[in-house]
């Protein structure tokens, strides 16, 4: 049901000049409607139709069948009668705003009900514009639909002939409030304090004008306030004493009257007021001021526009400051991040570099060793040498030569065996023999031939001699493997210790791998080592930054089979190496082992520097060796990458065959 209270016109002066018509919806129930309708057609009865529609569904379709009509207001109406939750003003509202020219009209609400708790969400939305309680004095409601009406209008359609006509038939601007105090609040604050002096100046006369030089103290922190000043001229500044010091809080923000809010409370000055500037104020003490607004009520709006006009500027002045040390904090606390990342970033950049002394000063001592070594070694092998022919030449020389030389030289250049083919040899003697001592005596001088073996029990002075020649022989085969080794081991030591420079060519990779096994010899006794090596060219690089490279992942390995080697699926630690090119100008090592494998959820951070996987116990170096083994590798031009499962972890490293870049300098 709906019903047209006024119809108002709105013709231009010709055809090309219609306006686009204005109607204000009245959405309430029947008894209501009737008295609110008159009231505000009588308020707009030269702006705007004024329609009254049941409900928001109506109002909806009111419109829907007027799109050229403008919607300025909606007045909806809320009676205790009928307070249902179905009904709220949230829900009523939100039905109006499914339209677009609802949803831009102010909403009046009209209501008997002394508590509303269901607009919270027109309120959040600021689609409340206005509360009115009915019934109430006469003629309110028509000025308030008028006053909405026509602060739409400006807000919306400035520009339209007839927000100027209401403007003028109202004989103010819009928005210009009718109190004293309001309309105060809209001056200049030196405006403001320029009516409260004239208004005071009314009642005590004309005042002497003081003008005091900057840095002048007007109001004394901790002293009784008992008389304001009026700052007629120049700028102010509000100090306060802290155990950091004079802070400075109040600056732009201090107001055209100085000490009375102090006054106000009663209380002593909580700052001190100092002039900034050369300044020109007027001292009213507290009886003046008392006598000027008890004879002039006028006055008391100004002094009230000023408070708040001084206190409004303080508290969006305090507001800001909250802002800006909000922000500072936030800045603050990301710098602070930051200084904590970077302080990270130093101690690991620290610790590597005592990583690198550290590897420094063995490279120097192992170089130092080698050396040292190298020479001894070296006459120790030649004298092997010589020692085995002169042996010989002895033993030629015996009655029984021929057999001494024999037993000699095939005890000397007696291949290594397996456990089982000696207990193998050893049972066809004790078979042939019947004596298992006799036959063990046989078998250490070499004597494995069962015929020879009964030829030699039956001679025992032969026997001896058997037995002394081939104790001579293994000694010196013994002394020649002992020399051997540890030539090999002085030249994997200079090799690895050889000073950084240029990237050397022609670098055979896996003589840098067996040189590293064999430095590792000690840490890897108990374990299997596999080799599956392909044909690799020879690559450029950096070869003792290479075997650093080998003997962290060896190292790392070692350390993942555990201190048992039981970690296997096959209860024995295992380690395989294996090598291919997996095109022209690549070499890839894969260095794998079946130790327990590594936690998915840590295996991304194991390139990290100090970085353990053994709970925080580092059995080697400084918990950075896969950290250097990707910097290595890095430097190199090459790739690493991890993968892990129980039973198999593999590191797979990928070269350039043409070695690192020029330019590129290695850091580890």
């Amino acid at each position: 049901m709906s019903a047209v209270f006024d119809r108002a016109g709105h013709e231009g002066s010709g055809a090309g000049d219609r306006l686009a018509p204005l109607c204000v919806l009245i959405v309430a129930s029947e008894p209501l409607a009737a008295s609110i309708g008159e009231e505000v057609a009588r308020g707009l009865s030269d702006i705007a139709e004024v329609v009254w529609v049941d409900d928001g569904a109506a109002a909806c379709a009111q419109v829907s069948a007027h799109p050229d009509r403008v919607v300025p207001l909606v007045l909806i109406t809320a009676s205790s009668a009928s307070p249902g939750s179905s009904d709220s003003i949230d829900t009523r509202i939100a039905t109006l705003d499914t339209q677009a020219i609802l949803r831009r009209a102010s909403v009046l609400l009209l209501t008997d009900r002394a508590l509303h708790d269901d607009l919270s969400l027109s309120v959040d939305c600021d689609r409340l514009h206005a509360v009115i309680r009915i019934p109430g004095s006469p003629g309110i409601l028509a000025w308030h639909a008028r006053a909405q009406t026509v602060r739409w209008l400006s807000s919306h359609r400035p520009t339209d002939p007839r927000t100027r006509a209401l403007v003028a038939a109202d004989g103010r601007p819009v928005a210009q409030p009718e109190s004293d105090l309001l309309r105060l609040l809209e001056l200049d604050t030196q405006e403001v304090a320029a009516q409260l002096l004239a208004g005071i100046e009314r009642v005590l006369g004309p005042r002497p004008r003081l003008l005091l030089p900057a840095g002048t103290r007007l109001i004394h922190e901790g002293v009784d306030v008992d008389a304001v000043l009026v700052v007629l001229r120049g700028r102010v500044a509000l100090d306060h004493a802290s155990a950091a010091g004079d802070l400075r809080l109040h600056h732009d923000s201090t107001g055209s009257v100085v000490g009375l809010l102090s006054l106000a409370q009663q209380q002593r000055a909580f700052f001190t007021a100092r002039a900034t500037t050369e300044v020109e104020v007027v001292h009213l003490s507290f009886e003046q001021l008392d006598r000027a607004l008890a004879v002039d009520a006028s006055l008391g709006a100004a002094m009230a526009a000023v408070s708040i006009r001084a206190l409004a500027k303080r508290l969006r002045r305090a507001d800001q400051l909250q802002v800006e040390k909000t922000q500072l904090n936030h800045v603050l606390e990301r710098e602070r991040r930051q200084l904590s990342e970077a302080l990270r970033q130093l101690e690991q950049a620290r610790l590597e570099l005592v990583e690198q002394a550290r590897y420094a000063t063995l490279g120097e001592m192992a170089a130092g060793i080698a050396h040292e070594l190298n020479n001894p070694v070296a006459a120790m092998l030649r004298a092997t040498t010589y020692v085995g022919e002169d042996l010989e030449r002895v033993l030629a020389s015996h009655p029984q030569g021929r057999l001494a030389s024999e037993i000699f030289a095939a005890e000397r250049d007696r291949p290594p065996r397996s456990t089982r083919e000696e207990r193998a040899a050893r049972r066809r003697l004790e078979v042939a023999l019947g004596d298992a001592g006799l036959a063990q005596r046989l078998f250490d001088a070499g004597i494995e031939d069962p015929e020879r073996a009964r030829a030699l029990a039956a001679d025992p002075t032969s026997l001896d001699l058997v037995e002394a020649v081939a104790g001579i022989g293994s000694a010196v085969r013994n002394l020649e493997v002992a020399s051997r080794r540890m030539c090999e081991l002085v030249t994997s030591l200079r090799a690895y210790a050889r000073p950084k420079g240029e990237p050397v060519a022609g670098v055979d990779l896996h003589a840098g791998l067996e040189d590293t096994l064999r430095l590792m010899a000690h840490r890897l006794r108990d374990v299997e080592i596999e080799r599956s090596y392909g044909d690799l060219p020879p690559i450029r690089c950096h070869p003792g930054e290479l075997e650093q490279l080998w003997t962290n992942l060896l190292v790392n390995a070692r350390d993942a089979l555990g201190d048992t080697l039981g970690g296997g699926p096959e209860g024995r630690g295992r380690i395989a190496l294996i090598t291919d090119a997996p095109d022209a100008s690549h070499v890839r090592v894969q260095i794998r082992d079946n130790g327990r494998g590594i936690d998915p959820d840590i295996l991304p951070r194991v390139f990290e520097p100090r970085f353990t996987t053994k709970q925080g116990a580092v059995r080697y170096g400084l918990g950075l060796g896969l950290a250097i083994a990707r910097r290595i590798v890095d430097a190199h031009g090459g790739t690493i990458e991890l993968s892990s499962r129980p039973g198999c972890t593999r590191v797979t490293i990928t070269l350039p065959v043409a070695g690192p870049p020029d330019d590129e300098d290695i850091e580890t």
